[in-house]
């Protein structure tokens, strides 16, 4: 009886892709980090890119500040369809850019891993830390700042990889 090698090695790669489907992943690639940045700038916009901000936007506005803006603490039924979208979303954009990363002649090892594994652990702090922001400690607001900041992080350096790949002289 054979089994499944417990290790199979790829032979295609996204440098071996034909115009046409490289042309296809950077039209995609190109179109996704459009709305990701629109995305962070509606972060940054909300939440002045600060644990502060952060937290105000979620917990509200405190009753003795003195704010331009005045912010409401999110109720469940809110955070509940925050949380549903954000999680959902993000894990389908990740598993997307993270596939086509995987794909690259980068070898197997512990960076191209952390690369794959990173995003959704940062999915888990941030959104997480969002909901333990709200209902327990504004404090959490700073691991909600750095979860997204390595989320965005681990997103650009794979799109700059799979983009050199495709593009870049064989």
């Amino acid at each position: 009886m054979t089994g499944i090698p417990s290790q199979v090695k790829l032979s295609w790669r996204l440098r071996d892709a034909d115009r046409a489907a490289r042309l296809l992943i950077t039209a995609f690639l190109l179109l996704l980090t459009a709305g990701y940045a629109i995305g962070l700038a509606f972060v940054d916009h909300t939440t002045s890119g600060t644990p502060q901000g952060i937290a105000e936007n979620f917990r509200g506005t405190p009753e003795n500040a003195q704010a331009a803006e005045i912010k409401y603490a999110k109720s469940s039924p809110e955070m509940f369809t925050f949380l549903h979208n954000h999680i959902l979303s993000l894990a389908l954009v990740y598993f997307a850019v993270g596939g086509l990363f995987y794909f690259t002649s980068s070898p197997v090892g512990f960076w191209k891993e952390f690369l794959l594994l990173e995003p959704f652990i940062a999915i888990f702090t941030t959104f997480g830390g969002i909901w333990l922001m709200r209902y327990l400690s504004e404090g959490i607001s700073w691991v909600v700042l750095l979860s997204g900041i390595s989320m965005i992080g681990c997103y650009l350096v794979m799109v700059l990889f799979i983009l050199k790949e495709l593009w870049t002289r064989r």
